[in-house]
């Protein structure tokens, strides 16, 4: 779990110093051509599934929504606000997942679901207000809240792919589509990866090996050892590792508002994750599936891969 938080929570220090190098969309093709090449030969060895042509408008809207547009937004977020601090707003995407669950998929998350989603938004709203760390911008933080929403949207259209999909197979497929509009970004991403530093290459190199494919593995064992309740945590934990990385490897250190804000985000997420009295586990959307492990995953746990 430790593992899992720390790789997802270092995207967003390894975003701050790619951009030194790199546009929004040349380290969207980038880590998404990456995350695609390392997992092609799983598709070969039979350990990815073929992908149904029924499933094949679902899957695109997943990659398009959780890939594409998750990450065009966040890149651009972040060259406004620091990593911890936009990590912290990411954290929302739990929230915008419940809202959209409610309205798409008929959830009813019950009392604590909707109290924790008016804590979280509250704590956004006072991470956007404060400025963040480092002189964040009220417009790039509005493009990293959309980012989470993109996210979460992204999440309800995976749920159902979840029944007949595992995770790997998710991830490669929504990378793949993710990156075919992309493609025309392409040569110039080429020619941005010849002209930057080794640094910033090695951020980009990082964010499809370790934030994508790595994380992948590390996340598969957390669900093969512990409930899906139990490995949700790893979400809440993800801003945390974020903050600590910032500060080590940055110097970046958010403000004391944005950091109380960021502790709200995480208590609305918490809450909104808390057990109904009937003891059907409510997991917040993040978790990813376990038919593989044969553990029994409660029916309306949504699930989502390591997409950060």
């Amino acid at each position: 779990m430790a593992a899992t938080a720390i790789l997802w929570g270092s995207a967003f220090p390894a975003i701050r110093v790619a951009l030194d190098g790199y546009t929004p969309t040349a380290m969207a093709v980038l880590r998404l051509a990456v995350a695609v090449v390392l997992l092609l030969p799983f598709l070969f060895t039979g350990r990815v599934s073929r992908l149904r042509r029924g499933d094949i408008p679902r899957m695109a809207g997943f990659g398009l929504t959780g890939m594409t547009a998750y990450q065009l937004l966040l890149y651009a977020g972040e060259r406004h606000v620091e990593g911890g601090t936009a990590a912290m707003l990411v954290a929302t995407s739990p929230v915008f997942a419940t809202v959209l669950g409610m309205l798409v998929l008929r959830e009813r998350p019950g009392a604590w679901g909707v109290g924790g989603l008016l804590v979280a938004l509250t704590g956004a709203l006072v991470v956007a207000m404060s400025g963040g760390g480092g002189g964040g911008s009220h417009s790039g933080m509005i493009m990293v809240v959309l980012a989470a929403a993109a996210q979460a949207t992204s999440f309800i259209l995976q749920k159902p792919l979840l029944c007949r999909y595992s995770g790997m197979d998710c991830i490669f497929y929504g990378s793949l589509f993710g990156l075919v509009p992309l493609l025309l970004f392409a040569p110039r991403a080429v020619g941005q990866a010849a002209a930057a530093g080794w640094h910033q290459s090695a951020a980009v190199v990082w964010l499809g090996l370790g934030c994508t494919a790595l994380a992948f593995c590390t996340w598969s064992r957390v669900l093969e050892a512990a409930t899906a309740s139990t490995s949700s945590l790893v979400l809440y934990a993800v801003p945390v590792a974020a903050l600590a990385l910032d500060a080590a490897l940055m110097g970046v250190l958010p403000t004391p508002v944005a950091a109380l804000g960021g502790l709200i985000v995480l208590a609305g997420v918490g809450i909104a994750a808390v057990r109904r009295p009937s003891g059907r586990s409510r997991v917040v959307a993040g978790s990813a599936p376990r038919e593989q492990s044969g553990a029994a995953v409660p029916a309306d746990a949504p699930k989502t891969p390591a997409t950060r």
